[in-house]
């Protein structure tokens, strides 16, 4: 198995997978090659992210975990982010040549990933539509992975738009790429309905006049 990942494109998955996790086989990215081509995939269970980063579909499925260590260390061999790595997996020994030709070699992850299609929803309406609550860590997550992929630090200079689907998975699209897909789990037992309060429509008195004074 050979492909080639862009160093943000790692950090950015990075950003949905579990750490200290007892399934530890989330506590990476899950490559994968089939019939769709070549995308990274990670969750930590409650979100989830999937990036397609070659189109060239493969006549026969292949995959592999590369552990959080890993993408640690290669996400840390440059400094924009755009340097391409060369990955060449041969049965758990995954191999990497990197920046100025820097060979890094790691063991992959066993376990079986999870099958990450069977969350994704097949059929969406907008009759599905309702609020939903999540968890703010895991919405920071989505932003910073926005961030990585197109390079904008500006907090203001990426758009990341949540499809809330009241107690069911939500969607989620980054305005930087069109090849990303994300899932969010909603908190369920911490939903809220949002309303105005009734203090904000309670008309106010007219401001106190103050007196100028004379001399």
């Amino acid at each position: 198995m050979k492909f080639t990942v862009l160093r943000k494109q790692l950090k950015a998955l990075s950003r949905f997978s579990a750490t200290k996790d007892i399934r530890y086989y989330l506590c990476g990215i899950h490559v994968v090659q089939d019939n769709r081509g070549t995308y990274l995939e990670s969750t930590n269970g409650h979100i989830l992210g999937r990036l397609l980063i070659d189109e060239t579909p493969c006549e026969t499925q292949c995959s592999v975990i590369i552990p959080n260590d890993a993408i640690k260390t290669l996400a840390a061999t440059g400094k924009k982010g755009d340097e391409t790595l060369f990955f060449t997996v041969d049965g758990a020994k995954i191999t990497v040549i990197g920046i100025d030709s820097t060979t890094y070699t790691f063991g992959a992850l066993d376990g079986n990933f999870p099958k990450c299609d069977q969350v994704m929803p097949k059929n969406l309406d907008d009759s599905q539509i309702a609020p939903s609550t999540y968890n703010p860590n895991y919405v920071m997550a989505f932003h910073d992975c926005a961030a990585d992929l197109s390079g904008n630090k500006n907090p203001n200079g990426v758009a990341v738009s949540f499809k809330q689907r009241g107690n069911d998975s939500g969607i989620v699209a980054l305005d930087c790429t069109d090849l990303f897909i994300g899932i969010i789990m909603p908190m369920r037992d911490n939903c809220i309905n949002p309303n105005i309060p009734a203090w904000c429509n309670r008309p106010t008195v007219k401001p106190l006049e103050t007196e100028t004074a004379t001399i």
